[in-house]
Parts: structure tokens; sequence; C-alpha cells
């Protein structure tokens, strides 16, 4: 059986990026993650998740375009390096580092990643992505919160380690590694959210 036709239970020892990369689709839009040959399974967003996402990579991209930044912003797409690969909700990646028929983003292109808490997801994106991100030396790093309200905490890389340097609940100009500045707007946000 080749890889491209193995099964997830069929699978045996650590697994590898390219194992990962071979995986059919879920047929439930699952997002499948790996870290140190462990694979994980996380559910698809569901819809408020999305609408959030969508508002706050428009707000990253307007203000990356507006101030002639290389960067792209994209979201859930795939970012790898050799042992690691990961799904998150917000990419702002060099846009001289990646290409449209790239499969998968290199980690040390991207400039910041964001990830969206959602109940089954509040150890790995307060804890353990953190960690990881930091350790890939990511320049910024960026968790939302969306309980008990809608907040943006803003993390920036310090040696080895991410320190928050702001949490923003309603419109504050945030400074994207010294590359540009978003002038996020939560209030705009929480109103495609609540539509």
């Amino acid at each position: 059986m080749s890889v491209a036709e193995t099964r997830i239970d069929d699978h045996v020892g650590p697994w590898t990026v390219e194992d990962v990369l071979a995986l059919p689709a879920h047929p439930a839009r699952a997002r499948y993650e790996l870290v140190e040959g462990v694979l994980s399974i996380s559910p698809a967003p569901g819809l408020a998740h999305q609408i959030v996402s969508s508002a706050l990579r428009g707000q990253i991209d307007a203000a990356s375009t507006q101030s002639g930044a290389r960067f792209l912003t994209v979201g859930a797409v795939m970012v790898t390096d050799d042992s690691r690969l990961y799904i998150p909700d917000i990419v702002v990646a060099d846009r001289t580092a990646v290409s449209r028929g790239m499969l998968a983003a290199p980690l040390e292109a991207i400039l910041l990643l964001g990830e969206i808490v959602s109940p089954f997801s509040q150890s790995i994106d307060r804890i353990l992505k953190p960690a990881l991100y930091a350790q890939a030396k990511v320049p910024a790093y960026w968790r939302v919160e969306m309980e008990p309200d809608l907040c943006v905490v803003v993390h920036a890389l310090d040696g080895d380690t991410y320190r928050e340097v702001a949490t923003v609940t309603g419109r504050a100009s945030v400074d994207v590694a010294g590359e540009f500045t978003v002038d996020l707007d939560l209030d705009a946000v929480r109103r495609e959210w609540e539509g």
C-alpha cells in the first residue's frame, strides 16, 4: 500500500510531513497538524470562527497593502518545516518566499501567525502553539479570544519566547514585527460576526 493510500488507522510509527501531506482530505474538513512525529486532528472551524478570521485577515491585508509591505495574508494555509506542519487561522508570509504552486509555506517565511481559540483548542492555542512558534522564531503571534468577549492578544518574539505587548478589545494600532502597522477595529469584526 502506498503512502497516498494509507489510512490513519493503518499508519505505523512516527508521522512525517510527507505522510501528512499524502493523506486524503478529511470528509468533515478536519485539519491535520504534525509536531515531532505526532499527528493531531482538529475539527473544521465553525461559522463564527471563519467570520472572525476573514475579517481580521482583511484588516491585516489592507494595512500590509497600504504600507507597500511585501507580505501576503491568508488563512488556514499549511505552514511547515522539516518535522512540523501547522494550519494556523491567520498567516502573514513573505510574498517573495511563497508561490501559488506551493502546497505549504515554509515556516521561515512567516512574519505573523494567528490562532482563534475555540473550546477544543484552548491549551493548544494558549500554551503549545505559542511555544512552538516562538521556538521556530516566528516574529509575531496573535491569539484571538472569542469568549467571553472578542479580543486579540498580541505577542512579539523576545528571545526564545513571546512577550504579550497588547490586548485589543476595540480599536488600536498594532505594529506587526516592525514591518507595518494594522489599525485593528474589533468593533467592525463584531458587527460582521453578530450580523
